[in-house]
């Protein structure tokens, strides 16, 4: 291993760094359009469980003015009219066309199993390319295959804490992790295909 590289820092962490509080790390607004353009998403009703400050859901909205956009996280960040709860543990119905999300990638796959049953035409989660990876999700998978999986071909960094520069140093967060936007449809059962953004 190189000097000065940790196992940290090649998984795509960082050293100097400790975890965000409840793992707020925001997507880059960009991330999500560079999605939406590309995505054949269609629907009147959207649902985003981990709204924060609203770098999805706002995204969502200006892409689609006529729809409904529905936030909710377990800490309220100032998106307007936030739903307070915990996602995984509260069993109210949400009825949706869509769920779109940046999860808690320790949480990602209960997230995913969930969003599904909630949505009626599909979820999409902004995750890791790692998330292909795992014995146990490769079970799932096999049953439960995304339509496709968008492979970003610039490295996309999260914004820590919903800052998009580093307040400590005043420039742009860095990353070594590699990030897709994963897209399951209802119903589908055939091959996952991947497309590249």
């Amino acid at each position: 291993m190189s000097e000065g590289l940790s196992g940290t820092s090649l998984a795509g962490g960082s050293v100097n760094y400790e975890r965000v509080k409840d793992d707020f790390y925001a997507t880059n607004p960009q991330s999500v359009l560079d999605f939406l353009i590309v995505a054949d998403i269609d629907g009147k009703h959207f649902y985003e469980p981990c709204v924060g400050q609203g770098h999805i859901a706002k995204v969502i909205k200006d892409r689609y003015p006529d729809a409904d956009v529905l936030g909710s996280d377990l800490v309220d960040r100032g998106y307007p009219d936030t739903l307070v709860f915990d996602y995984l543990k509260d069993d109210r119905i949400i009825n949706t066309d869509w769920v779109i999300t940046n999860p808690p990638y320790k949480h990602a796959l209960k997230f995913i199993k969930k969003a599904i049953t909630q949505s009626n035409k599909g979820v999409a989660m902004f995750l890791k390319i790692q998330f292909l990876e795992g014995q146990a999700r490769k079970a799932w998978f096999a049953d439960n295959p995304p339509r496709y999986v968008y492979v970003f071909s610039k490295r996309q960094d999260p914004w820590r804490d919903g800052e998009e520069v580093n307040p400590a140093t005043g420039k742009k967060w860095g990353s070594t992790m590699c990030f897709a936007w994963y897209v399951w449809e209802k119903n589908f059962t055939g091959e996952t295909v991947v497309r590249w953004i």
